[in-house]
């Protein structure tokens, strides 16, 4: 069975990272800063990331709360 592969970004080699790179395109500090510190993350991390973003956007009442939209509570 083989390991999956998995990138693992160095703070100080980030700028070598074509995904860094694109970061730093973003205008808005807030998402550059946010997408820079979500990169190499495990796609398990990254799962977590989206699944509390869409908690943290139900709580603002942008979505729907994920965990409670079948329970009949929003």
């Amino acid at each position: 069975m083989s390991t999956p592969a998995v990138t693992v970004v160095d703070p100080s080699d980030a700028s070598a990272d074509p995904d860094a790179l694109l970061a730093d395109r973003f205008h808005c500090a807030a998402t550059r800063r946010l997408t820079r510190l979500a990169l190499g993350l495990s796609q398990d991390s990254m799962d977590l990331l989206t699944s509390v973003t869409d908690r943290l956007r139900a709580a603002e009442g942008a979505l729907r709360d994920p965990l409670t939209a079948d329970l009949g509570f929003d």
